[in-house]
């Protein structure tokens, strides 16, 4: 998690290999980071779009 953000989450996906979380981090930089939450682990990505197909293969389901 990026430290001394603000996080929303803005979607949850799940799959037959568990659920991952889909955060928007706001650390007050010109623009946000997103954060795929899944089995106890934080990976950080600069678009949704990659954050939310990486979550789909996380969980096992197409995203």
């Amino acid at each position: 998690m990026t430290s001394g953000s603000n996080r929303t989450l803005l979607t949850t996906v799940e799959g037959p290999k568990g659920t991952a979380e889909l955060f928007e981090a706001n650390d007050g930089g010109p623009q946000p980071s997103y954060e795929v939450v899944c089995g106890g682990e934080t990976q950080t990505f600069k678009s949704m779009g990659e954050a939310y197909i990486t979550a789909g293969e996380l969980v096992g389901t197409k995203t």
